[in-house]
């Protein structure tokens, strides 16, 4: 690791970051663990009354139910390290909230509920999917110390030395295929789960706070403009007309960046991924067995090979949350909303949609029809909620991450890709080595470049794409229990994200 200019830096300048979900979160935790005292983070949401709950009207990607955390990453092997280096501290996470007093806690904490559940992932696929070359890259990947915490569901030695392990059979077969006779492939990882991602951005906030940062939430709060003079920023402008000034600028606004920095319009693109929430009753005390984080594990349905209109694929899933809601969510279409135009380069740019509660047809009926086969006591209860959860999508799923070009102290941290938040607790240690120009492997991973020619991840479809919300039907409550058969016109094929 080596430092550009070798000199030192300085821990004593006002640095404003805007966007208080994972990446300012982490960013602002990590600058202040070491040493810098003038760290300023901003957000239009009004975190500091609804706690980042989804249910409160949270709209941003970090607030929901619950994340996965896996390190199954094919032949990505920094972001599998780093998912591994996150764990650990996931688990110190979890002690330091158990032994803070609750009156302590911010409201909707609880030294009771653990924030990382280490109850296994279940990748899948109907067999003929099976991904058997990026599991390959996994296993390969993993060290060897840990081999023994996967289980190829198909191998019968493995399935019996689970159960051996204390691992319920639940965990290996929770659709009941092998009972059904259905054919089914793939691999349950006991090193992954899920953090409950709404009380994680709490706590970490809350951490935050005790370490000194200074936060100002609210719509009067959210970046209406940067202030630049020449190659540098001199601070921004929020939405109540106020200047602010600061000696270092970090864009952190998740799927609304592309909006304000024009400089990565033609990298990042906003996509949403569809998420439907299922409360269980109370009295279905076998509902709640049935789906907890001892006997469900959280799952994935052939993540890389969805085909509009033709297979079942880009699903996943999770155990139920302590209040009893499950969520059940399609990744295989990346729907795009190209309602907002550059004002710099007059590009129509794929912006958020959160004012709905609703989801495109396609995704309601791909949810359904799986769930007929595989989870049909969800369709009897009463569908809670369905939402469009938005991220930014980089033209090659890695973290953008790096100073501006062309100027000289605006830091843009962005590019989730829907697989960001698992980083919370470690993240913000390189995005301080970018700050500080530092020369290590993961700068370089999450370094500026430049767009490529050919497919981008679908951003070379621009507004003319088939995933446009424009050019679909949109569908709520009603549609759940709606039993139709899956039908679609559209001739293309597209093939969700293989991170």
């Amino acid at each position: 690791m080596s430092q550009v200019g070798g000199s030192q830096p300085d821990r004593n300048k006002k640095i404003i970051i805007v966007g208080a979900g994972i990446f300012g979160l982490s960013t602002a935790l990590h600058l202040a663990r070491q040493g810098y005292n003038d760290i300023h983070m901003c957000d239009y949401q009004p975190y500091h009354e609804n706690n980042y709950a989804c249910s409160a009207g949270c709209d941003a990607a970090s607030c929901d139910e619950n994340k996965i955390l896996r390190a199954s990453y094919g032949d990505a092997k920094l972001y599998q390290d780093l998912a591994f280096k996150a764990m650990p501290v996931w688990e110190t996470w979890n002690d330091l909230l158990s032994q803070t007093p609750e009156k302590e806690l911010p409201p909707g904490l609880s030294p009771d509920v653990k924030l990382w559940h280490n109850c296994g992932f279940l990748r899948l696929s109907d067999g003929d999917d099976y991904d058997q070359e990026k599991e390959e890259q996994t296993q390969n990947k993993f060290p060897p110390n840990i081999k023994h915490t996967q289980y190829r569901v198909t191998d019968v030695r493995r399935r019996k030395e689970a159960q051996a392990d204390g691992i319920p059979f639940s965990k290996i077969d929770p659709f009941d295929r092998f009972e059904k006779g259905l054919p089914m492939d793939g691999v349950l990882d006991m090193t992954a789960g899920f953090v409950l991602a709404s009380r994680a951005c709490a706590f970490a906030l809350h951490l935050c706070h005790k370490l000194g940062v200074h936060t100002y939430f609210g719509p009067d709060y959210g970046m209406k403009s940067l202030v630049r003079k020449g190659t540098r920023v001199s601070g921004i402008i929020t939405n109540d007309g106020n200047e602010h000034n600061g000696d270092i600028v970090i864009v952190a606004c998740g799927g609304w960046t592309p909006s304000l920095l024009p400089e990565i319009e033609q990298l990042v693109e906003t996509t949403a991924g569809s998420v439907l929430s299922i409360r269980l009753p109370t009295d279905r005390q076998d509902l709640w067995s049935k789906y907890s984080p001892e006997q469900f594990p959280v799952w994935s349905w052939s993540m890389g090979s969805f085909e509009l209109g033709r297979n079942l694929g880009g699903l996943y899933g999770m155990p139920r949350t302590p209040e009893g809601v499950v969520k059940v969510a399609f990744r295989g279409a990346k729907w795009t909303n190209y309602a907002h135009r550059s004002n710099a380069s007059g590009r129509e740019i794929s912006y958020p949609k959160t004012d709905v509660d609703e989801i495109p047809e396609e995704a309601m009926q791909v949810i359904r029809t799986f769930c007929e086969e595989n989870l049909p006591e969800l369709l009897d209860l009463e569908l809670e909620r369905g939402r469009l959860c938005w991220y930014s999508d980089t033209f090659d799923n890695s973290f953008l991450i790096d100073y501006v070009p062309g100027t000289d102290n605006l830091v843009v941290a962005n590019g989730g890709s829907g697989h960001g938040f698992k980083f919370l607790p470690v993240l913000g240690e390189h995005v301080v080595d970018v700050l500080e120009k530092k020369d290590t492997e993961y700068t370089r991973l999450f370094k500026w470049r430049g767009v490529p020619d050919g497919e981008r991840n679908g951003l070379e479809e621009g507004p003319g794409g088939w995933r446009s919300l424009d050019k679909q039907k949109l569908v709520g409550r009603e549609e759940w229990k709606r039993v139709t058969p899956r039908t679609s016109s559209a001739e293309d094929n597209r093939t969700v994200s293989k991170l």
